[in-house]
């Protein structure tokens, strides 16, 4: 049986630290984490109402929740990496969209970001991949084939039972994941650090 394995990227800052949450086993991403800063709630909820304004466009669209208590909206960024298959070398993009919760009490504000999305499908499949043995992929890939009946069937199947052949797709396949895994954290961690910096900013500048 596999061992559960989470791994957590953690980035240590002057004014803070972003945490970013890699479940290897249940292949999500995110943050969810509760920053303590000396502000009321409200103070906290116009500041990050602001930011909210300033980051994203159309604000007001995506934007689901936005009260006293809470604001949660919609966001989206690009990440991708070179792929190989079949002796071909493409670049490979994929949008990851995402839900950014945020809620506020006096002193400290919650942070959760969540729910990612491949171009409008849920990520937990795809990222779950990049963390199988190459056994698990195998298995992985022949029960996908079991449901398949189009073009290239049997073709696909010979492969997945040629040590070589599959094993050459299983490395292309880790290795664009890892690229991919590495940008959407580092895309997690910036947001996260994006508000953090601008509410401490917001509190040093009332404090002139």
């Amino acid at each position: 049986m596999r061992k559960l394995v989470i791994l957590t990227f953690i980035l240590t800052g002057l004014i803070g630290k972003a945490q970013v949450v890699v479940d290897s086993i249940n292949g999500k991403n995110y943050v969810d984490r509760v920053q303590e800063i000396e502000l009321n709630k409200k103070e906290l909820k116009d500041i990050a109402n602001r930011w909210v304004t300033k980051t994203y466009k159309n604000s007001n669209n995506v934007t689901r929740i936005n009260n006293e208590d809470n604001i949660l909206t919609k966001g989206a960024f690009d990440v991708g990496a070179d792929f190989t298959a079949y002796g071909a070398t493409v670049y490979s993009s994929r949008k990851v969209e995402y839900t950014l919760d945020l809620k506020f009490k006096d002193g400290r504000y919650k942070i959760e970001i969540s729910d990612l999305l491949f171009d409008g499908t849920d990520a937990a499949i795809s990222l779950a991949i990049y963390f199988m043995s190459l056994e698990e992929y195998r298995e992985f890939s022949l029960k996908a084939m079991e449901n398949y009946d189009g073009i290239g069937k049997r073709a696909s199947i010979n492969i997945i039972k040629n040590d070589k052949k599959f094993k050459k797709k299983y490395e292309s396949q880790q290795n664009y994941g890892k690229k991919i895994i590495s940008q959407i954290v580092k895309k997690l961690e910036q947001i996260d650090l994006s508000l953090l910096n601008y509410i401490k900013n917001k509190d040093d500048k009332d404090d002139w």
